[in-house]
């Protein structure tokens, strides 16, 4: 069974190298001239410029990027957000 979308949300799928094909999400709130995409990659979460999606992107640990959104969001860290 497929993972359920968050509401606005897009999806891509896109082969990278010798991995297996990631979906990278984006808001569909986000600007037209650009914004950031992400995608789950076996144990991290990949991190991308949706206006140069075969450029670089970065890897963050889970625990990482759950303390990033939990700081972005303004809510203390120790819960996952859903």
């Amino acid at each position: 069974m497929r993972d359920q979308l968050p509401s606005g949300t897009e999806e891509s799928r896109v082969a990278d190298g010798d991995l297996p094909v990631l979906i990278w999400r984006k808001s569909s709130a986000s600007d037209p001239d650009g914004c950031v995409e992400v995608a789950l990659a076996g144990r991290g979460i990949r991190v991308r410029d949706s206006k140069r999606p075969t450029g670089p992107n970065v890897v963050f640990w889970p625990a990482a990027w759950n303390i990033f959104l939990h700081d972005l969001c303004g809510r203390p860290a120790g819960r996952t957000l859903r």
